[in-house]
């Protein structure tokens, strides 16, 4: 193994310091058990034991007392100047990993229903269909300056290069299989979610997960929980399939679950954005999680986990997703490509509970478009296997970090006497509120005279309003770019 070889992240490491075993038993009893049911592969380097005694909070010499005995007994091996390294378990029966699908199967489509939502209007749709300009304070302009390009271009003229071997007919509509095994070693270790191949399907964007999910799932008249505000392309696809949206109001930490259970407890399924609640933001606490789990599992209800953005997680440790706490397979998870690389790439996937369920996904979505296009996807599976995918989240962290640090500054700087905002620990966008209410449309339109998007709370909302705030993206665009436009925010709040 080379000496280069990344360490892993181990976001499923929870230290209980209220109980009565030591730290390091808990950490030696996780990663052990993290060995049998797969989190953690054969070959894997382990974080060092400073850099996980940092983030554990706890004394290096629990890290090291643990990991001494986790190589005694022969689930780790030490390699001098090169690190810790999980070895390969040839006489131990590894836990199952697949989940089960709720015993109330659907093997039917849901029913058509043609239908008309009057709380998303013509405007606000036609918006969703439309160009978005990149310009300052839009919220999913990424930062293409920093992209690797070279990199990107290189193994994409590699692939045509040898296209001729490739079999460029109909493919498996499921996805490329080489994607589909890269995603789940990348699930596995960085959002603590065991799959298999079989269990993804790749999909063009989240969108269309979330339609085939409502089309699959859903028979007219089932009432779903939305959050509110919540993300107004889910909305649309729960009713366009016959769901009756339920809305649900916020806490602190995002859905409010008890809320949900004691107004709408015969819900088939929950629409939830867990680890950071699109767009006001906020995740989801364990206690929270398990609650809805429970209730899923006891009363048969689906849960959509649209995971859209937390991969740019700026404080504190990774966030393990909702899908990594299922064991009873009700949780049907959703990635995207499009924050983390670029939403032009139309590229994303679903995490099934178990491979039936996904062949029967992969039904539904051949009657739509057959298959997503096979060389992006080849292009995006070797971006992944040559580590580029890895380093350019890295990459993107730090610099989305300084980017949201600059704009909070200059935020505070020139309009602090307008808004109240405050930092976000995830994402790509912070909310500022308004601390005198004003005509919001008159507003909007100032902003596009001036030349900037800003996108209010408000279209967002279904019954539970809000205080008056508008979405601002900090991403791709220069310091001297949100400079400017600060300042034109600064003009049109000036002369509401």
């Amino acid at each position: 193994m080379s000496k280069t070889s990344p360490q892993i992240f181990m976001p499923f490491i929870r230290l209980n310091r209220q109980h009565t075993a030591p730290l390091y038993s808990q950490l030696y009893e996780q990663v052990k058990q993290a060995i049998f049911n797969g989190h953690l592969k054969a070959g894997e380097r382990m974080p060092a034991t400073r850099t996980l005694a940092q983030e554990l909070l706890v004394s290096r010499n629990s890290v090291f007392q643990a990991y001494e005995q986790l190589m005694l007994e022969g689930f780790l091996e030490g390699k001098k100047g090169d690190g810790t390294y999980v070895m390969q378990l040839d006489n131990v029966q590894r836990a199952p990993a697949t989940a089960h699908a709720p015993q109330k199967k659907r093997t039917a489509l849901a029913d058509t229903v043609q239908y008309k939502d009057a709380s998303l209007s013509d405007a606000i749709l036609l918006g969703d269909s439309s160009l978005e300009p990149p310009l300052p304070f839009q919220s999913c302009v990424m930062d293409m300056q920093h992209f690797p390009i070279k990199v990107w271009a290189r193994i994409a003229a590699g692939i045509y290069r040898n296209l001729h071997r490739m079999y460029l007919g109909y493919l498996d509509t499921q996805g490329y299989l080489p994607l589909r095994q890269a995603l789940a070693d990348y699930l596995r270790v960085n959002r603590s979610i065991v799959c298999s191949p079989d269990q993804v399907l790749i999909v063009n964007g989240s969108r269309q997960a979330i339609n085939l999910a409502a089309q699959l799932l859903l028979k007219k008249g089932d009432q779903c929980w939305m959050e509110d505000p919540g993300y107004r392309s889910a909305r649309a696809a729960l009713t366009r399939w016959g769901g009756a949206v339920c809305p649900v109001p916020l806490t602190g930490y995002g859905l409010d679950i008890d809320y949900g259970i004691q107004h709408y407890p015969d819900a088939r399924l929950a629409y939830v954005t867990p680890s950071h609640q699109y767009p006001i933001g906020g995740t989801l606490p364990l206690n929270e999680r398990l609650k809805l789990l429970q209730w899923a599992a006891k009363h048969q209800m689906w849960i959509l986990e649209d995971d859209y953005d937390s991969e740019f997680r700026y404080n504190g440790r990774p966030v393990p997703a909702l899908k990594g706490l299922d064991d009873k397979g009700h949780v049907i998870y959703i990635g995207t490509f499009s924050k983390v690389l670029f939403p032009a790439l139309r590229i994303g996937y679903m995490v099934l509970p178990a491979a039936e369920m996904a062949r029967q996904f992969k039904k539904l979505k051949s009657t739509i478009d057959r298959q997503s296009p096979v060389i992006d996807q080849a292009i995006v599976a070797q971006f992944m296997q040559e580590g580029h995918f890895a380093r350019h989240l890295r990459k993107m962290r730090a610099l989305y970090r300084k980017q949201q640090d600059e704009l909070l500054q200059l935020l505070e700087k020139h309009v602090s006497k307008y808004i109240n905002i405050a930092p976000s620990d995830t994402g790509i966008h912070l909310i500022g509120w308004l601390k005198q209410s004003c005509n919001m449309d008159l507003l909007l339109q100032k902003a596009a005279a001036a030349g900037i998007i800003v996108q209010p709370v408000s279209d967002y909302t279904i019954r539970f309003k809000q205080p008056q705030g508008l979405l601002l993206g900090f991403t791709g665009f220069r310091k001297t770019e949100i400079e400017e436009a600060v300042l034109k925010l600064k003009r049109v709040l000036a002369g509401m």
